[in-house]
């Protein structure tokens, strides 16, 4: 799968410059003990929360409203876009906050056509610890976490390891007005700094038997400009807003 990433309105007052990173050189200048552990432990990814704390005075009706809130959030949101999540409460140690986590995923996989191994995941990106120690401007109910498979926390020596390795390997692509960049979405790692003002990018994608995505899931993934953005954690908090916290 390629992707055309299109320039057309670049921030207007700082920053938003598009990252990418090859992803073979990231899993090559990995130590190759963490590599493997990663490998052997797989990652999950959760993409936003959603605090109940309001239900701790429920009294003893709140194990009944937790479900319920879960529920509703399982009926009313995950079947709106095409990702596998599963509701959890308490998966960072907040016994009120229900997290939308992917599925287990490996970290490592091999190119479809190359066969080459690479590292495919956003650990960088996602991880809660780096986030916090980064200028980051996402709200508390788009924040995402990445854990191992079993849902155990990732150590911070092993989040700053990858972090070193991926802030290494990346480049930073000044877009303007017209411009398109074109990648292999298998080999390249690709999103976009932090910005102020307001940006518009899009993308999409070249695939043989791919379906064109709808113009919400085809918008830029934290474009300030568009409503609803095609970022999933965007996309999820939009639906519970819409559906669930307008509710209570």
């Amino acid at each position: 799968t390629f992707g055309a990433f299109v320039c057309f309105k670049p921030a207007t007052v700082e920053g938003g410059e598009f990252l990418i990173a090859d992803a073979a050189k990231i899993l090559r200048d990995l130590d190759p003990d963490v590599a493997q552990l990663m490998y052997d432990k797989q990652i999950r990814i959760s993409v936003s929360n959603l605090d109940f704390d309001f239900l701790d005075y429920a009294g003893p009706l709140k194990p009944t409203l937790m479900d319920a809130a879960k529920s509703a959030i399982d009926t009313l949101v995950a079947p709106k876009f095409d990702m596998d999540l599963e509701m959890i409460y308490g998966a960072d140690g907040r016994p009120m906050r229900l997290q939308a986590v992917e599925q287990t995923a490996s970290p490592i996989n091999r190119h479809p056509e190359t066969g080459l191994p690479l590292w495919f995941c956003n650990v960088h990106n996602h991880a809660r610890y780096l986030r916090d120690n980064r200028k980051c401007n996402v709200p508390e109910v788009g924040m995402t976490e990445v854990y191992y498979g079993d849902l155990e926390r990732i150590p911070h020596d092993v989040l700053d390891h990858i972090n070193k390795v991926s802030e290494k390997n990346i480049a930073h692509i000044p877009m303007a007005a017209g411009d398109v960049l074109l990648c292999d979405n298998y080999r390249v790692l690709h999103g976009r700094d932090v910005f102020v003002g307001d940006r518009y990018h899009a993308v999409t994608w070249f695939a043989d038997g791919f379906k064109e995505p709808s113009a919400s899931q085809a918008a830029d993934d934290d474009d300030a400009s568009s409503p609803g953005g095609g970022k999933p954690g965007n996309v999820l908090n939009n639906l519970i807003n819409k559906y669930v916290v307008d509710a209570f």
